[in-house]
Parts: structure tokens; C-alpha cells; sequence
């Protein structure tokens, strides 16, 4: 990791730096901040203003190239750092801190230049105009998170009305990104933030973090914009996908049914490459953004430093100070030390996990009373490290007593190589088989091999079973089993099905598609087919008979139920809806089966209805807030569906 000492001639010449008289000549811009209470690096402030046809909103940007000169020890150090670090108990700037906390910082009430990048947006939020301007700023309040969320709040602030006109504007802008196909700086359904190339963020988030993450990201898309269009080589911020990844709807629909944020992680680290920065643009894939870059952060990362320069060069007239093989270089480099940085880190936090490891292990009393959680840790690094004597004991007795989390039992089926040991989880999985799936989706987002997995459904007739086969594709093949699950419904036979193939697995079983076996019908059934294909013929007959005029208002009048009609908003009690829809059509009753994760659970809805079978998914860390979002996916396909009749 960086060390926290700068050479002494960087620390004595950012104390002996001024700023020059000729800044204030700039024209003087209003703003205020908003960051964590105990950030001193006040490198972004915002304002904006409503027009008769949208609004102008302004992100004022520390000018941080006026003090730091190409080639200075300053510049050295941010190239040797490029970027800060943020540890538990304080950072590691990337400037000095009389420049990072002090000079250059927007601190309030403390006159500081700046750039200035001015966004016309109209009333769908869409950029109308982009301006960039050198200008000076007095910040006029220093907010924290916290602090500007109650402000939003009380009328008698005197910040209230913009801070409420801005997270209007915040909240179209991330609309709008929805909307579009964004992954990254979204919120998942389990309710946790992702950051632009799609990690999860920890830590409670306020609305105000919304309102400067859409007016960053609308910024820096801007520049981007802005340096794109006049064709300009910067350190553009591209991000791509793997050759391997879904489309994007699976990518969302998938997140949407991982119950854990371990699960979404991995997932999304599977699908989705590293972002770099290049003078060549290429696109950013989890923004869905054909240009972006980093210009908001000059004080607290390199690559924005470097845009601004670029940027200023091209507001006066003159020649980038970069060349393109310049550029290339400098994100190479950016990009070694962000990977030198993590495996410090990695490295750090091993050696910490291998001391409180040993220590645990060797208290038997302390390990008993291990909580489930704190047990899953110890099992995982247990088993990578192959140290797994020491924790065999309790492991057993954890076992024996099903007190086993789900992660749990994937740790032991699939990353443990010890047969006895899958068996006895495969054992415990026995009993509770609605948990297979879960399994099933953890291994595909944590085994690097796997790529994805499916279900292949096959009955009869309506009243026959389901038979189907678990199909999970790894290293571009797709192993299966060699006989079918068989239930009277869907769900239970996905259940079994997953039970067989992890069987399967486990015994090295698994076979391409084409050695399945499909199951033949006893003659007992056979004669019950016969028997249904001949009832349901003489349905059919029964059906043409009757005249057009009573199937032409028997078929709407179902369809436009007045539920169908309803617009289907929040807070609204959905499984009573779906429930009151089925009895005025008299239809059967909606069946709900529920799957637990990590953090939340997962609920399904099944409904038989207009000829057809609709599933709904809803997940959420409550149980009955699962239910009703799954009861309201069923009721938008049903409205979908009467539409289309």
C-alpha cells in the first residue's frame, strides 16, 4: 500500500504555493458541498437554477491543475499514487494535505478556483448544452450527508428549496438511467447500492448520496461528451462486459433473484470486465453510456487531473498537453497500481485472517459458541487454506445437528474435496430440497467454470407431471442428468431436479444432453392420456358449438376485470388484488413458494390463468414484502396480457 509520507520537497512546496490574484478576475460561481463528515478533500460543489424549459445545473470542480504544474514533485507524487486511499482510521492522500485539505479544497466560506461544467438539461432531464468555464468559488455551506437529507426536510431552511429542486433533478436523471439499461450506480433489490462498474457499496447510504452520484455521473458524461465530439484524446473511462456475460435484461432479472450480496458480486465479477482508462473511446457497458470519464475528483484521483488540463489547454486555444502514446501509458499505469494497491491489501488482510483463524480454532469453548455467520468464514478459509483438522470437530457436530447455513453446504459440496463431507451435506440437503436451487445459484455465481443454468420442462398434458432436467452450462458445455425429476408441479419438480443433478455431480454422473433418457408412460398412464385427449376433444367440440356471440362476450368480460384496469403503484396490498382477481374470475388461487438467502427471501408465484402458466418473482429482505412483489409481477403480465386480447 502507498506509503503515508511524501517526499519533504512536495510537502514544503505545497505549504509554500499560493494562489494568484488574477484567479479572482474569474466570474464567481455559487455552490454548496455535500460529503461525509469527516472529509477535509472538498474537491466537487453544486448549484442549480430552474428555466422555463428545464433547468441549469452547475458542478463547480476544484481547479487543481493552477497550483500542480506538469513535471513538478507534485505532479510526481500524484503519478506515483494516482489515486487516494481510504483506510478504516484516516487515507492516504494522493497531494499533500495542505493542498488536498487545505488550498485547494472547497472549504466553506473560503474563496477557491474552479472548473465549472454548466448543463442546460430540459424537462425530460436530456443535455440540451454543455459549458466549461474557469471560474472562482466561495462555497456557501459545508453540508454532510446526513445534514442535507433533514435540511431536504425542514421548510425553514434556508437551503430546503434547492436541495429539494436538486433531488427532483437527481431522481429523473437515475430514472432516466434506469430506463436505458443501466447496471452500474444502481440500487439492487436486496436493497444495496452498486458502484459505476457494478461492486457493491457498503455503508448506510442517504438520499443526498443520490443527488451527488446523479449530478457526478451527468458531469463526467458530460466532459465526455464534450471531449468526444471535437474528437479529443483524454482518459476516457471505458468498461466492457466479457464475452461470456448475458444481455442485459438477464443480467437485471438475474440480480433480482440472488438473494445475497456475496452472490450479486461474484456474479457480476464473473460477467463483467475491469474499467480502464484509454484515449480511445470505446464506451462505458455497466453506465450504458457511449462516453464517459473521470473529471469530478482532480484532488483524490490522477485521471481527472489530467482531463482538466487537457480540458483547460483546449478552453485556451493551445495544444493538449498530452500526446496519445502519453495518455495510453498513464492509464496503464494507473491501472498497475490500483491491481499493486489490491494485492497489498489482499495480502494484508489474509495475514490478519490466517492470525484470528489459529486463534479461534484453538479455543474449543469459543468455537462451540462461533456464531452461524462467523462459522460460514472460518468453513470458507478452512477450506481454501486445506487446514480443515482443526475445525473438524465442531464441523461434525454442526453436521449432525443441521445447523449448517445454505452457504455452508455449498462450501463443502463444491470447494471441499472431501467425499465424506459432501456426502453428509449432500444428506442435509436431502432434507430441506427447496434450498437446492439456492445452491445451485450460488455455485453458478462463484465457480468461475460456470456460466449459467437452466431448466428443461416437458409434460404430457395438463394433468400429467412435469418431468424435468437441471442443464448447467460449464466451460461452454452443458452437463446434465440422465433421468428426470417427476412432481405434479413446477417448482418442486425445479427443486428435485437440482437435488438429482448435485447427486449427480457428486458422483460424476453428469451427461450431455443427448444421453438423456426420456421416461416412458406406464400403460396405466398411457390409458389415463388416452382417456384425457378424448375429454379434451370432446371439450373442444363442446367449445365450437357454442355461438360467437357468447364467446365474444364471455372472453372480454374476463379480460377486463376492473383489477386489470387498475395502475398497479406502491404500497398497494398486491396478494389481495391477485387473490380478488381470481375469485371474480374463478380461477384457481395463486401458490406461493418461498426460498431463503443470506440477506432476504425469494418468493415465487405460480398462477394458471387465460390459457396460460405466469410466474412472478419478487425478493426482498422481508417475507411478505417478497409476496406481495411477486403477486405484483404476476398482475403487470396479467394487464400485459389482457392488452394483447
Amino acid at each position: 500500500m502507498t506509503t503515508l509520507r511524501f517526499p519533504p520537497q512536495a510537502t514544503t512546496l505545497a505549504k509554500a504555493l499560493t494562489l494568484q490574484p488574477e484567479l479572482w478576475q474569474r466570474p464567481q460561481v455559487q455552490g454548496i458541498t455535500i460529503d461525509g463528515p469527516d472529509s477535509r478533500d472538498l474537491d466537487d460543489a453544486i448549484w442549480i437554477e430552474p428555466t422555463d424549459t428545464g433547468a441549469i445545473l452547475s458542478v463547480h470542480i476544484a481547479d487543481v491543475s493552477e497550483l500542480v504544474a506538469i513535471g513538478s514533485i507534485l505532479d510526481k507524487v500524484a503519478i506515483a499514487r494516482t489515486t487516494t486511499q481510504y483506510f478504516k482510521n484516516g487515507n492516504a492522500p494522493m497531494l499533500p494535505r495542505p493542498l488536498s485539505e487545505d488550498k485547494l479544497s472547497l472549504l466553506a466560506h473560503q474563496d477557491r478556483p474552479t472548473l465549472t461544467v454548466q448543463i442546460t438539461l430540459d424537462r425530460n432531464a436530456q443535455i440540451q448544452k454543455t459549458e466549461i468555464i474557469e471560474t472562482w468559488l466561495r462555497s456557501s455551506k459545508r453540508f454532510h450527508y446526513q445534514e442535507a437529507e433533514a435540511a431536504q426536510k425542514d421548510p425553514q431552511h434556508p437551503f430546503q428549496a434547492l436541495l429539494e429542486h436538486a433531488y427532483l433533478w437527481a431522481e429523473q436523471l437515475y430514472r432516466n438511467r434506469l430506463n436505458t439499461g443501466a447496471i452500474g450506480a444502481t440500487l439492487t433489490a436486496q436493497g444495496n447500492w452498486l458502484t459505476e462498474e457494478g461492486s457493491l457499496i457498503q455503508g448506510k447510504r442517504h438520499s443526498s448520496h443520490l443527488l451527488i452520484q446523479e449530478f457526478m455521473i451527468l458531469a463526467n458524461r458530460a466532459v465526455a461528451l464534450w471531449l468526444a465530439e471535437q474528437d479529443i484524446p483524454a482518459l476516457y473511462r471505458n468498461h466492457t462486459a466479457r464475452a461470456i456475460a448475458p444481455d442485459r435484461e438477464t443480467m437485471y432479472q438475474t440480480m433480482l433473484s440472488l438473494g445475497s450480496p456475496e452472490a450479486i458480486r461474484q456474479r457480476l465479477a464473473s460477467w463483467l470486465n475491469r474499467a480502464t482508462y484509454d484515449p480511445t473511446l470505446v464506451g462505458h457497458f455497466a453506465l450504458n453510456l457511449p462516453a464517459y470519464t473521470h473529471f469530478t475528483s482532480p484532488i483524490r484521483r490522477l485521471a481527472d487531473l489530467i482531463n482538466h488540463r487537457i480540458v483547460k489547454a483546449i478552453l485556451k486555444n493551445q495544444d493538449s498537453p498530452y500526446t496519445k502514446t502519453e495518455l495510453e501509458q498513464l492509464g496503464k499505469h494507473i491501472a498497475q497500481v490500483t491491481r499493486d494497491n489490491e494485492k497489498q491489501t489482499s495480502d494484508y488482510f489474509k495475514e490478519k485472517h490466517q492470525e484470528l483463524y489459529q486463534a479461534q480454532v484453538q479455543d474449543t469453548e469459543e468455537l462451540a459458541n462461533t456464531s452461524e455467520k462467523e462459522f460460514s468464514k472460518l468453513l470458507k478459509y478452512a477450506i481454501e487454506k486445506q487446514e480443515m483438522e482443526a475445525l473438524m470437530p465442531q464441523l461434525k457436530a454442526r453436521l449432525d445437528t443441521k445447523r449448517l447455513q445454505l452457504v455452508d453446504l455449498y462450501l463443502l459440496l463444491f470447494e471441499s474435496e472431501d467425499k465424506a463431507l459432501q456426502q453428509q451435506a449432500f444428506e442435509n440437503l436431502k432434507a430441506n430440497v427447496q434450498d437446492t436451487a439456492s445452491i445451485i445459484s450460488m455455485a453458478t455465481a462463484q465457480q468461475a467454470e460456470w456460466e449459467s443454468f437452466d431448466y428443461l420442462d416437458e409434460q404430457q398434458s395438463q394433468t400429467a407431471p412435469f418431468h424435468t432436467w437441471l442443464e448447467v452450462k460449464i466451460n461452454g458445455s452443458i452437463l446434465t442428468t440422465v433421468h428426470p425429476s417427476e412432481h405434479q408441479r413446477k417448482q418442486p419438480a425445479h427443486h428435485q431436479a437440482c437435488l438429482q443433478w448435485i447427486e449427480a455431480y457428486l458422483k460424476e454422473a453428469l451427461v450431455p444432453p443427448e444421453q438423456r433418457i426420456k421416461p416412458e408412460p406406464s400403460e396405466q398412464r398411457k390409458s389415463l392420456l388416452e382417456d384425457l385427449e378424448k375429454a379434451e376433444e370432446q371439450q373442444k367440440q363442446k367449445q365450437t358449438k357454442a355461438s360467437k356471440t357468447e364467446r365474444k362476450e364471455a372472453t372480454p368480460s374476463k379480460l377486463m376485470h376492473p383489477i386489470l384496469k387498475k395502475e398497479l403503484k406502491d404500497g398497494q396490498l398486491f396478494v389481495s388484488l391477485l387473490m380478488q382477481l381470481c375469485q371474480g374470475l374463478r380461477l384457481s388461487n395463486p401458490e406461493f413458494e418461498f426460498q431463503e438467502g443470506e440477506d432476504g427471501f425469494i418468493c415465487e408465484c405460480q398462477l394458471e390463468a387465460m390459457n396460460q402458466h405466469f410466474t412472478g418473482i419478487g425478493t426482498a429482505t422481508k417475507k411478505q414484502r417478497a409476496k406481495h412483489l411477486a403477486a405484483r409481477d404476476v398482475l403487470e403480465q396479467l394487464q400485459a396480457r389482457a392488452l394483447q386480447v
